[in-house]
């Protein structure tokens, strides 16, 4: 019965370490995709702000004829 005591601790020990397990090189190409796709966002925001201005000047420059 102490065997068997022994080798359940083990199995327990294993399975925390399994849950408490982390992963760096994972979590290194999650972080790439995350602010790579944040600067998607951001660059996207900023041709969406170019474009509103130009068609404001645009609106502006009709509005005078």
């Amino acid at each position: 019965m102490t065997q068997t005591s022994a080798n359940d601790e083990t199995a327990i020990d294993i399975e925390d370490n399994a849950d408490n397990y982390f992963d760096i090189t994972r979590f290194q190409d999650l972080l790439e995709k995350l602010e790579g796709s944040k600067k998607r966002q951001q660059r996207q925001k900023s041709v969406e702000g170019r474009r509103d201005i130009f068609a404001g000047g645009l609106a502006n420059m009709m509005s005078n004829f």
